[in-house]
């Protein structure tokens, strides 16, 4: 059976066919209508393309991922090129590969959609599976265009398709509405298609060429032509010059040009499926603004809401059109000369708020804002403590033993401890108040470069002159490379905060039998609402032993589990360890021990044990840990981690409730890290009123 006749459409003189390819390789056909030749450069760049001006500037552009999805609200896809919520498709993303068969202009859009895919030898992205309606991304396209939904596109600069030089890494383009959702064979797998055209026809696209060549009226009556397939009978347009194809997966003549045949592989796209165009609707009106203006929602009055989630994300620059994060407490700068290689325009806007302290109130939840004592109930799925109400009163002491690794002790406070004249509510309200210096900085390791950490810090360190060459002393280097300040350089309020937690680490440390090293460098953390810290270790082997915490205002979860390598015995890429300590707890805890133990006695040689342990290894079941300790670390709390081992094969992740939190945590700069004649010259004493004494 054969598909009927193509339904004909009001057609104008039969124009050349526009020829789709891959936009990494190039295109030895005649120049025709829409399309011109590209020359690919090293790096899949076209070096037509960087010659070609534009005709204006994107209304918004960034120079990287995170800024773009910080300040966008309708494009958050931090590595996708799909952004969609509740189903519904909001923005999309062109960049280095829109696949084969795709095309750009001023007006209209046909690409790839993707996921499922990897990179070929040459660079080109590969489907690995058949893409259908079931998948989330797809069905939000498909419940955008039903529901005339505008969808957001960003063009990357990596794309040669529109043949253009485009003046930032990520550019604006505008609102769009899908026209078309289809599937084609590309390669062995079946891959979805997407059409979109400008939503705005009236105004002229700042991606179009300097001096163009004359456009022809538009026609809204020109539709592409289409027909019944008798095998599936379902609809599909004819897309493609070279014949009308089913466009249903599922169909048994999908894909296939008048027999069973498969189509040539260089299609050219029939000119009516490129120039029609859907009647403008004036009822089609987008979620989100294109360039939102977040600043003008934000009053200093409300100091409630300079901490919400929407506050601490990213602005459009009112001067510039620069996507712009929140890296400071206070505010955004456009040019933020701390990083000068990712920010070398010379815009001179910021905008720094007055930050009015929040409540307590505000950000507990408790009936009273703080226990007279607090009470107390422990999951069983997890460790529980050793709890001593007496030593340390008011505190109650709670103390984890992990044997062999070390000890994590929590002090739990209550309303004598925290309303005491500089105590827990009044550090809380004076360090909203005070310039700390608090800040935004890159991870050192994040799947996407420039991705900022959930959190504001701000590092203190006795000050050794000359140690580093800035004299700014030792910085912290747990997650993030943090600039540190040194102590004399500090407020009241943070040397305070040193005091309690210098008093919780000498009583944690004495407990442990061990030697009592004083904290010489404190590290200070900001969390506005929803942000946190994932699993990470403090081990560093410049540092000491211990690790004392100082948590304030919202309460937050602390949990602590075993590293990955150690849980199974075994790295990430599957290298089983060469020294495996068996930590209590382990996966296959009693079967890696006893082969350990016949190891140790000679009862087995080193390649026995080798090979029975990677037999074992085998039949783990993969996966992280699962938490082992759980901490509820409430306003006033102090917990200090104590023991090198427990850094080294064990991680925590701290994840507060909904608003405000100041975490200050101490430790302690080995001697031998520092040169001799330098200790004397940083040697500080804390004054009567910022030490301690535990009540």
């Amino acid at each position: 059976m054969s598909p009927r006749k193509p339904t004909k459409a009001k057609t104008r003189s039969q124009a050349r066919p526009v020829i789709s390819g891959r936009i990494t390789r190039s295109t030895k056909s005649p120049r025709t209508a829409g399309a011109r030749r590209r020359t690919p450069s090293a790096g899949g760049r076209s070096r037509e393309a960087s010659h070609i001006p534009v005709e204006g500037h994107p209304p918004a552009w960034a120079e990287s991922r995170p800024e773009l999805c910080d300040a966008l609200p309708w494009f958050r896809a931090l590595q996708g090129g799909v952004y969609h919520n509740g189903n519904l498709c909001f923005g999309f993303l062109i960049d280095a590969d829109c696949g084969i068969r795709s095309y750009v202009d001023e007006e209209i859009i046909i690409t790839r959609v993707g996921g499922g895919c990897t990179k070929d030898a040459e660079g080109n992205l590969i489907l690995l599976k058949d893409q259908d309606n079931n998948g989330s991304t797809i069905s939000s396209i498909a419940n955008s265009m039903k529901l005339k939904v505008p969808v957001g596109v960003i063009i990357g600069d990596r794309n040669t398709l529109l043949s253009r030089k485009l003046p930032h890494r990520y550019n604006v383009m505008a609102y769009f509405r899908i026209t078309h959702l289809w599937y084609e064979k590309i390669g062995r797998k079946t891959g979805a298609k997407v059409r979109f055209q400008k939503l705005g026809l009236s105004n002229r696209s700042w991606w179009a060429a300097k001096d163009p060549p004359l456009l022809e009226g538009r026609d809204f009556d020109l539709q592409p032509a289409q027909a019944l397939c008798a095998a599936c009978c379902q609809m599909s347009p004819r897309v493609y010059n070279e014949g009308w194809m089913c466009l249903m997966p599922s169909c048994k003549r999908f894909w296939a040009i008048k027999s069973a045949s498969s189509p040539p592989s260089n299609l050219s796209f029939h000119p009516d499926f490129l120039k029609a165009r859907l009647h403008p609707d004036q009822a089609i009106q987008p979620h989100y603004s294109l360039v939102p203006d977040l600043l003008s929602t934000l009053t200093e009055a409300d100091g409630d809401a300079l901490s919400k989630r929407i506050a601490w994300k990213g602005i459009v620059c009112p001067r510039c059109a620069r996507c712009i994060s929140r890296t400071f407490w206070s505010g955004w700068k456009c040019a933020d000369i701390s990083f000068p290689a990712g920010n070398s325009h010379e815009c001179t806007f910021e905008k720094m708020l007055g930050m009015r302290p929040i409540s307590l109130r505000s950000v507990i939840e408790d009936l009273e804002m703080s226990p007279i004592k607090r009470a107390l109930s422990f999951d069983p799925k997890f460790m529980v403590p050793e709890i001593d109400d007496r030593t340390l009163h008011p505190y109650r002491k709670l103390t984890y033993m992990i044997p062999g690794v070390g000890s994590i002790t929590h002090l739990v406070s209550n309303r004598a401890i925290n309303t005491r004249p500089n105590g827990p509510d009044d550090l809380f309200k004076q360090l909203q108040g005070a310039d700390l210096g608090l800040r935004r900085y890159p991870l050192q390791k994040s799947v996407v470069a420039g991705t900022l950490t959930a959190h504001f810090a701000v590092n203190y360190v006795r000050r050794f002159q000359g140690r580093p060459s800035s004299g700014s002393g030792m910085p912290y280097k747990y997650v993030v490379s943090v600039a540190s300040k040194g102590f004399d350089d500090a407020c009241d309020e943070i040397l305070r905060a040193l005091g309690r937690l210098t008093w919780a680490t000498e009583q944690a440390v004495n407990d442990a039998g061990d030697s009592f090293l004083p904290p010489n460098e404190l590290l200070v953390l900001g969390y506005f609402e929803d942000m946190k810290i994932g699993y990470h270790d403090d081990g560093e082997s410049s540092l000491g032993p211990t690790i004392a915490t100082l948590s304030l205002g919202a309460k937050s979860t602390m949990l602590i589990r075993m590293k990955y390598k150690y849980y199974h015995g075994y790295s990430k890429a599957k290298v089983a360890l060469s020294e495996d300590p068996v930590l209590d707890g382990c996966e296959n805890h009693p079967q890696r021990q006893a082969l350990k133990g016949q190891l140790i006695n000679g009862r087995i040689s080193q390649s026995t044990y080798d090979n029975l342990r990677s037999g074992l290894l085998k039949k783990g079941r993969g996966g992280e840990a699962s938490p082992c300790i759980k901490l509820e670390l409430n306003h006033g709390d102090l917990v200090v981690m104590h023991g090198e081992n427990l850094q080294k094969y064990y991680e925590h992740s701290v994840i507060p409730e909904k608003r405000l939190r100041f975490a200050l945590t101490a430790r302690h700069i080995k001697s031998e890290h520092v040169d001799a004649t330098e200790l004397e010259k940083g040697r500080f004493s804390l004054v009567q009123d910022q030490v301690y004494d535990g009540k």
